[in-house]
């Protein structure tokens, strides 16, 4: 399953409005940090501790997940096939029929479902096995 794939790998950028608590790139962000995953935070607008382009990333992520606005999303999709990131995984909301046609253009394979949702469920699943 390319859900398991993608969350298997433990470097990502979050791109979105990772610096607000209310909205889900923040949440994001918190969620795969307290499962031991690095993850670099995007955003056009930059901020504290926050990159503008994927090309000023320290080191390249193994998966760039989208939680922007899809006008924004589309620049970050070209970086990431410019600097080898293949994988994208796409947010509700961030999924457009443009921005999934944009990541097939680009040889970008990618994901659409909620990282959270997707998180709990196995965090879940892995509680019952116990």
């Amino acid at each position: 399953m390319k859900k398991d794939e993608f969350l298997a790998l433990k470097s990502w950028a979050v791109a979105g409005d990772v610096l607000n608590p209310d909205k889900y790139a923040y949440k994001i962000v918190q969620k795969l940090e307290s499962k031991g995953y690095q993850v670099a935070r995007v955003n056009p607008s930059g901020g504290e501790g926050v990159y503008t382009e994927l090309v000023a990333l320290a080191s390249k992520p193994d998966v760039l997940c989208l939680v922007i606005n899809p006008r924004s999303g589309e620049q970050y999709l070209e970086q990431a096939a410019a600097l080898g990131i293949s994988k994208v995984w796409l947010q509700p909301g961030a999924d457009t029929e443009a921005i999934m046609a944009r990541c097939r253009a680009l040889s970008l394979d990618f994901v659409q479902a909620c990282v959270l949702v997707e998180m709990r469920a196995r965090e879940a699943a892995e509680t019952n096995r116990t």
